[in-house]
């Protein structure tokens, strides 16, 4: 799935599914490298916020992580090459 079909679907709130192509795309892949996903997942299952969003301001502070989330707020925004 490329980022601009992901802005549909997260448009539309079909986003769950597009989440999950979008973490097994390369560059998901490259950025869940750098995610314990046993503690991600039970974060997820248990609301922990906090946890959670500790985790995403750790792979913020990554370069693929950066690269990323400028990708999809683009694509968000309407703006997504």
């Amino acid at each position: 799935m490329d980022l601009q079909e992901f802005a549909r679907q997260v448009r539309r709130g079909e986003n769950a599914g597009a989440l999950e192509e979008l973490a097994r795309s390369g560059q998901g892949e490259k950025v869940l490298r750098h995610v314990d996903g046993e503690k991600l997942a039970a974060a997820a299952k248990a609301g922990d916020m906090q946890t959670l969003g500790r985790m995403l301001q750790g792979i913020l502070a990554t370069p693929e992580g950066k690269e990323l989330a400028q990708k999809v707020q683009k694509a968000v925004q309407g703006d997504g090459r």
